[in-house]
């Protein structure tokens, strides 16, 4: 599995440069939920690690900060449903401070009305996604917004149950989006300007709440991701669509980015009773080869860590062989739950109740380590756990709280 981990750190390299500690973007700087950092605590105190700080935003969000050259960027609605705005705030990480504030348009405001775009950074240049289809660009030295695309009024997308929920793919100064319009389900847009690049000709799916990703198969380089009845691959620097395969459960609910798991493999997970499966892609053909209904990962994330895939779904949080899909174990304690994996272990933070936990997975069967809940904030807890500089960062609703996971 050496060569598809390698292929995966390189693919988030090629997008943008980031300082070793910067978390640039949606699941980290590679999109692969693997923190990198040494120096952390092989476990915490009881209680929990210490507690830096926990803020209050007037905004609240499901969406996950990313940090940046020592500033945390984080997105929220303000306002009352039916006049919902998005504002993009920038946070001192070291105290939790608002340095500065942006609105950057009119947000989602029918059910479960909060932000659900985490921004995507390349330099001085930061990108996000509206829950209405509205991609917008902010310069973060100048600290403001420089251009702003209707994706539905100009490529005649459509929005969906619950609100457009991507986080902005960027490579090569293009931005990809999902406005799922007629020849454009995916579209590429210029990362300076807006204009179009391509569009996905051929494809008039609607989008199904996946984050694209970048992965090269066989040979060939392309942006993958799951529309509303399909898995696809089209040509990075054209949108040409290379493959796809059938996949819809019952709501079109696709929120996990498909992941590369060999040279011509995919893992995808679904919820709602769909299941996981691996895809085979050869050059125009992409069939199903594994198949597991019970492991039905809703949103909370998929990666590949020494060999083997982790993905939280059907109650459980479970490891599996990527050679033929079989369940190697599962780490008991954690159900419903996103995750990252640091060197020191992996961090899940549970759904329901806020339970967060430290978890040996070097082996099998995965042993808990430390455990902790956190008691601030609202609502759903749906935003992944986020590492930088040795801090864990963990969002609720409006609430945010910094944990030091330093190694003393």
């Amino acid at each position: 599995m050496k060569s598809s981990g390698m292929f995966l750190l390189l693919a988030g390299v090629s997008a943008m440069q980031v300082a070793g500690a910067d978390w640039t973007q949606w699941r980290g700087s590679n999109r692969d939920l693997i923190v990198t950092e040494k120096g952390l605590m092989p476990s915490w105190p009881e209680g929990g690690p210490k507690q830096l700080w926990q803020i209050d935003l007037p905004g609240a969000g499901y969406s996950e900060p990313v940090l940046v050259k020592g500033v945390m960027y984080i997105t929220g609605n303000e306002g009352n449903k039916g006049d919902l705005t998005g504002y993009l705030y920038a946070i001192n990480p070291k105290t939790g401070a608002t340095l500065w504030k942006q609105p950057y348009g009119p947000e989602w405001d029918k059910s479960f009305e909060c932000a659900r775009t985490s921004p995507t950074v390349v330099g001085n240049m930061l990108y996000l996604v509206s829950g209405l289809g509205e991609v917008a660009c902010f310069d973060i030295s100048l600290k403001k917004k420089v251009w702003a695309v209707d994706t539905f009024k100009e490529y005649g997308g459509r929005n969906i149950t619950w609100g457009i929920a991507e986080n902005p793919l960027v490579y090569d100064n293009k931005v990809i989006c999902q406005p799922g319009g007629p020849d454009a389900s995916v579209v590429a847009l210029d990362a300076k300007t807006g204009k179009l690049v391509w569009k996905s000709t051929g494809l008039s799916e609607k989008s199904a709440y996946c984050s694209p990703a970048l992965a090269t198969l066989n040979g060939k380089r392309q942006v993958v991701t799951m529309l509303e009845d399909s898995i696809v691959g089209v040509c990075a620097e054209k949108g040409t669509p290379f493959w796809k395969v059938a996949h819809r459960n019952q709501h079109a609910v696709h929120p996990n980015a498909p992941l590369l798991i060999a040279e011509n493999k995919l893992f995808v997970s679904s919820g709602y009773g769909h299941g996981s499966e691996i895809i085979e892609v050869n050059g125009a053909e992409a069939k199903i080869i594994w198949k597991d209904k019970s492991s039905d990962n809703h949103f909370q994330g998929t990666a590949l860590y020494e060999g083997r895939i982790f993905s939280s779904g059907g109650g459980r949080l479970s490891c599996f062989d990527p050679k033929d899909g079989k369940e190697l174990c599962k780490v008991e304690g954690a159900k419903k739950t996103s995750f990252c994996i640091t060197p020191a272990g992996m961090i899940t933070y549970d759904e329901n109740g806020g339970t967060v936990m430290l978890v040996d997975v070097k082996s099998c069967p995965c042993k808990v380590i430390s455990t902790f809940k956190i008691n601030y904030g609202e609502g759903p807890h749906w935003s992944s756990p986020v590492v930088s500089d040795g801090i864990l960062y963990l969002r609720h609703g409006k609430g945010v709280a910094a944990f030091d996971i330093r190694a003393k």
